[in-house]
């Protein structure tokens, strides 16, 4: 479950993390990949399907995605439809919104991965 979190840090776990962090269906973290996204769009701000199939392939009733403290992170609409293809809900949320709703979630019993931007 997602503990405290200030812009540029989260806690996942009882582990605090200084960057984007991704957390898998089993409760494993690891770090985002952003260079998948850059090479698509030039920027990490723009969230591509490439990034996002391995979390997609993990099969989760819901993915959610926190989008930085102020929302700066966009869902590509490649993303959205490779989500929605797969049957899985997306949620997208600032992130603070984001770790509130994936706790909730993961309390509920639902299957549930994330991307989590730490910053913007």
């Amino acid at each position: 479950m997602f503990g405290r979190y200030r812009f540029g840090s989260i806690e996942y776990g009882n582990k605090e993390y200084n960057h984007d962090i991704i957390v898998h269906i089993d409760g494993s973290v690891s770090k985002r990949e952003k260079s998948l996204s850059r090479e698509k769009y030039g920027t990490s701000h723009i969230l591509s399907d490439r990034e996002i199939e391995k979390l997609v392939n993990e099969n989760p009733d819901v993915l959610v995605v926190g989008c930085g403290e102020v929302g700066a992170l966009k869902v590509s609409d490649e993303a959205k439809n490779l989500v929605k293809e797969n049957g899985i809900k997306l949620v997208s949320l600032p992130t603070p919104e984001a770790i509130k709703k994936f706790n909730k979630l993961k309390k509920e019993g639902k299957k549930v991965n994330a991307l989590i931007h730490v910053t913007c």
